[in-house]
């Protein structure tokens, strides 16, 4: 607005100096005027003043004058002539300028929207308004040049201090710039600013005005906004609730307000006097400092902190400060600062933090869990109790609520418990307390169990959840307890043994069901009285009464003791007494357990009895009989005497028990015993020293026939046939005899001696005795040599298989081969398989070799199947130590794999005994190995105890006749009927029949007239090598093969 008065003062005067230009054009004519009349004159002068120089007597030549006067004249003419030129020229120019000065003041004035006027004071009424005029108030500018149209447009407010600016103006030439308000056409006020110089007359008389109307409403409007500006600031810069202050660039202040003063302490005028760095705390400087060198470096536009001011008291006080650089258009600036007074913050936040520590201690002291969750489940606080229960390290973050990955939970009962009913979420989701017992199964696989409480916090307007306050409490240690109390309860209840509590002074206080159970007492009877009720006749009351004292100086006190039942029957007890001391180590209760021991008195008498006794004949066992040899010698020493001690083997018992099963051996062995205990003096000891084994110690007999009377005894008494489960079975005994101090002086001496005297009787043919001797003791160790020496045998390749033709008595052709062991040995030499398989069974090697007589049968024969004989089945006998211990399927299965050799050339001999002993678990095994493709017969079948629909479900191929049969059948009836039958019995079940030990043309006769159409035996050949065997085939026939000697077979 400012620039506008500034354009209209010059604009008016740009008019008044238009004016004046004006008036020196008239004035420069006027003068123009007067020198041409100068001029003139001097034009007549020249004229005549020839005619003066004569009046004034001086002469010239009349023709002389003249031409001077003419050329003089001429000259004069000419030059007042270019300079009449020159000034009509000068003239032109001005003129044009003037106009064009004024069409340009004309313009400039139209333009802008100043309004230039005249004004005449006689007619009161404007005699010129520029075009503006008409847009300034809203009327045709012939309306502005009637009389009285400007007194019109005054707004009554404004009126008369206009007038009064009309009057000094026409009176005085005063105030030439007044400032008011005219009504618009419209109505509307329009503020101008009214610029105006006199028009005087002669003699200073003023007959009107010249002058311009400024528009300065929107000036005026600025101006009003602005001072309703400034008294709003004014207005809040006092009157702010923060302390406000201008600053100047070096620190000084230069402006602040009422609170500022409050804050700092200071009067304004005092305030004003002084820097900012000097109310700040000389720690604080630095930071405030540099942070006002970023303002000034407009590196920030603004900056807050927090600082500390020091009060004119000297008092400390806390501030917010924000501090900002206000600068001017010149460049220059000053720092506005606004404080805030946060001691009150300051110090409730330091109370804040010490509270947050002191519940921080609180919460880490705290047994118990805490948890604070927000409204979403995530953990803002958790204590320590509460990591332990969760089982989290401190490092580790707290699983959210909902999603616990990790865990899992449990109600009480142990059924899985849903997140969304845990406490926390109940609480959470419904805004009520929740609670509940609930069991947390841990990332490390443990489970604890925990009471939790969840209080909710107000609801949360985003989520519409509660953020919960949970604590929970470990009550593993307690729930745990209580189980244990539960238990003990239930075991108080249900224990098998009586169970009495009583007080300190024994009066009974609780009794559980066993105890009425054994006692016959009801808990009701029992009650208040003393455990002296139930003392037994068979220990005194004083007796009764040092056990509970001694129960309660040393703790606890256990033992047999008897006791009474209300019936007033005794029973043997085992008792226990135990001391249960309180805090202050007094005794509060006695706990008695006991039980009724009568059977476990029968049972210990009873394994007693056992410990010294065969449980299945109740004869003295190994430990008892050791004993009992060991007195029995030591008293012979002593006196000089002699003892005798007989080792039985039952003869055949291993048949019975493979073919009646173990129950039947088993009664059998009883029997033996019982008629064994009728053979012998009551001094002599007789003990089964295991399986079929029996042993009878003789002390003091007068001499060595006395054992040998006791022996014939016992093998005339075993001789009379056993009925058992409606078998008649007959046996005996190969008894070995060994006597002191001849036959040894030691018990194991004796016992060795003892045994090989046994095997000797055995040898002999068996139901019968013998002495010892020295050559039996030599065979002893040849046997120890055969066995030590067998257990090599495999590894140095000594055994060998020699094979025995089978034969088609109708045809001659050899339809089959058994595989025979034969051993070679480098150190023994030949041992005859008699001697060596017995040997192999007893010592369990029999398994090894037989696993390997399998696999070098299959490889045999599958060479010569490779060689085209594929007719010919090979025989394999199968011992029964082998089927039972071994896999006999796998090692089948191998060797046929192995070897390739297909499984129809392939025949297992098992023994008819084999077949009986467990026949369910037999038959199982048997048909794996018929679903392998082999064959299958019966060897030394009609010795055993065969059944037929055993016979029938083994699904065999064929039956083996036992050599012993066909030996005699030729003279024997007997033999002849049973290899009839079993013949037909073959014939009957589609069975092939072959016999065996055929030795004889009458024998071969025999089998044939009697339908049998295979046989094997020395008659057709004798066990051969693997060579000749696959010669004799070859060739077609039996019989041309070399002279070999014969061997027994392998049986």
């Amino acid at each position: 607005m400012k620039g506008v008065l500034r354009r209209a003062r010059g604009q008016l005067g740009a008019l008044s100096t238009r004016t004046s230009h004006g008036e020196r054009a008239l004035r420069h004519r006027s003068q123009t005027t007067q020198r041409r009349k100068q001029a003139l004159l001097v034009l007549g002068l020249l004229l005549c003043a020839p005619q003066a120089l004569a009046q004034s007597g001086l002469h010239l030549p009349e023709g002389k004058v003249l031409v001077w006067a003419a050329g003089f004249a001429t000259l004069f003419l000419l030059a007042a002539a270019l300079l009449y030129r020159r000034q009509l020229r000068a003239l032109s120019r001005r003129t044009r300028e003037l106009q064009l000065s004024e069409e340009r003041f004309r313009l400039i004035i139209e333009g802008t929207s100043v309004v230039a006027w005249e004004y005449d004071a006689g007619s009161d009424a404007f005699t010129y308004v520029s075009a503006p005029g008409a847009r300034l108030l809203g009327f045709p500018l012939e309306d502005w040049k009637k009389s009285g149209f400007w007194r019109a447009r005054l707004h009554p407010e404004d009126s008369q201090q206009a007038l009064s600016f009309l009057r000094d103006m026409l009176l005085r030439s005063a105030q030439r710039e007044c400032e008011y308000r005219l009504i618009r056409a419209d109505g509307r006020e329009v503020f101008v600013r009214d610029l105006r110089t006199p028009i005087e007359a002669h003699k200073g008389h003023v007959t009107g005005m010249r002058g311009i109307f400024v528009d300065i409403t929107a000036h005026k409007a600025s101006e009003a906004e602005l001072e309703d500006s400034e008294a709003r600031f004014r207005s809040t810069f006092e009157q702010a609730a923060v302390g406000v202050g201008l600053c100047a660039v070096s620190g000084r202040y230069m402006r602040v307000n009422q609170r500022y003063c409050e804050i700092t302490g200071y009067s304004g005028s005092e305030l004003l006097l002084r820097d900012f760095r000097e109310l700040t705390h000389p720690d604080d400087v630095e930071a405030n400092d540099r942070l006002l060198d970023a303002l000034v470096l407009d590196t920030a536009e603004k900056f807050s902190i927090e600082k500390r001011m020091l009060r004119r008291s000297g008092d400390m006080v806390w501030v917010n400060l924000t501090m900002s650089l206000v600068r001017s258009r010149r460049g220059s600036g000053q720092f506005m600062e606004v404080i805030e007074d946060i001691t009150a913050r300051k110090i409730a936040e330091r109370e804040l933090r010490e509270s947050e520590g002191r519940l921080r201690s609180i919460l880490v002291a705290m047994r118990e869990g805490v948890i604070l969750r927000d409204a979403r489940g995530g953990v803002i606080i958790a204590n320590a109790a509460a990591r332990r229960l969760y089982g989290l390290m401190p490092e580790e973050g707290f699983p959210p609520l909902l999603e616990p990955e990790g865990y899992s939970f449990v109600r009480e009962d142990g059924s899985p418990c849903p997140v969304e009913e845990l406490p926390g979420a109940r609480a959470m989701h419904l805004g009520r307390p929740a609670s509940a017992v609930v069991g947390i199964d841990r990332r490390d696989g443990t489970r604890g169990w925990m009471l939790a409480k969840a209080e909710p916090l107000a609801r949360d307007v985003h989520t519409g959840l509660h953020p919960v306050v949970l604590t929970i409490n470990d009550v593993t240690a307690q729930r745990r307890a209580e189980e244990e109390l539960r238990l003990a309860a239930t075991v108080f209840d249900n224990s098998v043994e009586a169970i009495m509590i009583t007080d300190a002074q024994r009066r009974i206080l609780s009794v559980n069901k066993a105890f009425t159970d054994l006692t016959g007492f009801p808990s009701s009877v029992v009650t208040g009285q003393t455990p002296a009720m139930l003392s037994s006749s068979r220990q005194g009351l004083v007796q009764y009464d040092s056990i509970w004292r001694e129960a309660a100086s040393k703790g606890s006190w256990q033992g047999e003791i008897w006791q009474r039942r209300r019936d007033g029957s005794e029973f043997p007890e085992w008792l226990s007494i135990s001391a249960v001391r309180d805090r202050s180590n007094a005794i509060s209760n006695f706990v008695a357990v006991f039980s009724d021991i009568t059977e476990r008195k029968a049972n210990e008498a009873r394994i007693a009895f056992l410990a010294h006794h065969d449980p299945l004949t109740a004869l003295p066992n190994r430990t008892l009989f050791q004993d009992r040899l060991e007195q029995a010698l030591v008293r012979a020493e002593r006196l000089g005497s002699v003892a005798a001690l007989l080792f039985l083997d039952l003869d055949r018992f291993k048949t019975i028990n493979d073919s009646l099963g173990h129950l039947a051996g088993d009664r059998l062995l009883q029997a033996v015993a019982e008629r064994l205990q009728h053979c012998v003096r009551d001094t002599d000891t007789i003990c089964r020293q295991g399986g079929d084994e029996f042993i009878i110690v003789l002390p003091e007999v007068a001499d060595a026939e006395v054992p040998a009377r006791i022996a014939e005894k016992i093998l005339r008494r075993l001789a009379e046939p056993f009925e058992v489960d409606g078998h008649v079975l007959g046996t005996s005994f190969s008894i070995g005899i060994a006597v002191f101090p001849d036959d040894g002086r030691q018990a194991d001496v004796l016992m060795k001696n003892a045994d090989t005297a046994m095997y000797h009787a055995k040898e002999s043919g068996r139901n019968t005795y013998r002495f010892f001797t020295e050559t039996m003791n030599a065979n002893a160790l040849e046997r120890l040599q055969v066995e030590s020496q067998l257990r090599g045998a495999l590894e140095r390749r000594e055994l060998v298989l020699h094979f025995q033709p089978q034969v088609d008595l109708a045809s001659g052709a050899i339809v089959g081969a058994e595989a025979l062991l034969r051993w070679e040995s480098a150190a023994l030499g030949f041992v005859p398989p008699g001697r060596f398989i017995p040997i192999a069974e007893e010592s369990g090697l029999i398994v090894p070799i037989g696993r390997w007589v399998l696999r070098e049968a299959c490889s045999l024969a599958r060479g010569w199947y490779s060689r085209g004989i594929r007719d010919v089945v090979v025989g394999v006998n199968i011992s029964a130590l082998q089927f039972r211990r071994d896999d006999i399927v796998a090692n089948v299965r191998d060797a046929l794999a192995e070897t390739g050799l297909p499984a129809e050339c392939l025949e297992l001999e098992l023994t008819e005994s084999l077949l009986m002993e467990h026949a369910e678990d037999v038959l199982e095994t048997v048909q794996r190995l018929k679903g392998l493709g082999v064959r299958l017969s019966i060897d030394d079948f009609g010795t055993g105890y065969s059944s037929l629909s055993y016979l029938k479900r083994f699904e065999v191929d064929r039956l083996k006749i036992d050599q012993g049969f066909v030996r005699d059948m030729v003279d024997d009836p007997d033999d002849a009927a049973i290899v009839r039958a079993i013949i037909q019995l073959g014939r009957s079940l589609k069975l092939d029949v072959i016999a065996e030990g055929a030795e004889s043309r009458p024998q071969v006769e025999f089998l044939m007239q009697e339908g049998c159409r295979e046989a094997q035996g020395y008659y057709f050949c004798p066990p051969v090598t693997g060579d000749v065997f696959i010669d004799m085939v070859e060739r077609g026939f039996v019989g041309s093969s070399p002279r070999v000697m014969p061997l027994q077979r392998l049986a």
